[in-house]
């Protein structure tokens, strides 16, 4: 029986001359969590964000949530493919760095608005999952709040919330934590351990180690574009995992 969640296969990316992603291949088992480290402009971000097809790759395949999408060369998407790329979206969710709020939108009103405009649920249901979505990521009292009111681990929480919604299968996170305060990223990890604990398939670039060290069952190292090290989180901090890795995680 299949368990993969995500299986990447050949998947490359160019911008202009620049080679950003060359021949990655990755696969991530239902329930996994796994964190993608490197240094900046090792193309983490976009491996994440080519796994949802946020960044169409120009070559390769990738499989998620059993939905299938084979690049083609042309790099034009034909109308069976759109529908698999939209099915594959409705499995996943994504947490931007940026946190990506609707401004004009209460903190339930951005957690609503997929289940409405997408899942096409009624606003009672909308209006009873989302105040149980803020109560999980310890929001409730802030249902009403805008987010020009709320703080940057509040926004990033309801940004989860938001996510879960969809009751996706795989959440990518892309530096979830890097915009904010130490005392605020705190916040915002511990509800991501939360969701590992719970057994959601993640998939976290970051540079928080101590969180790949307490919740990751992976980590994936990246640099120039390619697949460096791919081992359990033990073997990543071990001893034997090697000069470039030990060199890494002494400058963090």
């Amino acid at each position: 029986m299949n368990t993969s969640t995500v299986r990447v296969t050949g998947l490359s990316k160019s911008f202009g001359d620049l080679a950003v992603l060359k021949n990655v291949d990755l696969e991530v088992q239902a329930g996994q969590v796994v964190v993608i480290l490197g240094p900046s402009g090792s193309g983490k971000t976009t491996l994440l964000r080519s796994l949802n097809l946020l960044e169409k790759p120009d070559a390769g395949t990738l499989e998620v949530c059993g939905y299938r999408v084979e690049i083609p060369r042309s790099g034009r998407f034909d109308r069976a493919t759109r529908k698999q790329v939209a099915l594959l979206r409705q499995k996943t969710a994504m947490v931007f760095q940026s946190f990506n709020l609707f401004p004009h939108m209460t903190a339930l009103e951005n957690v609503m608005e997929g289940l409405l405009s997408v899942k096409k649920v009624s606003k009672a249901q909308a209006l009873e999952r989302g105040r149980h979505l803020l109560d999980q990521v310890g929001l409730a009292d802030k249902a009403d709040s805008y987010p020009a009111k709320l703080s940057g681990g509040q926004k990033q929480r309801v940004a989860i919330a938001r996510g879960l919604s969809m009751d996706p299968e795989v959440i990518f996170f892309d530096e979830p934590t890097s915009a904010l305060d130490p005392e605020l990223r705190d916040e915002v990890l511990g509800v991501m351990r939360e969701l590992a604990n719970s057994g959601m398939t993640m998939l976290v670039v970051t540079h928080e180690l101590r969180f790949a060290q307490e919740a990751a069952d992976r980590v994936v190292f990246m640099e120039n574009g390619v697949v460096v090290k791919d081992c359990s989180t033990e073997a990543f901090f071990g001893e034997e995992s090697g000069e470039r890795i030990q060199q890494f995680l002494r400058r963090y």
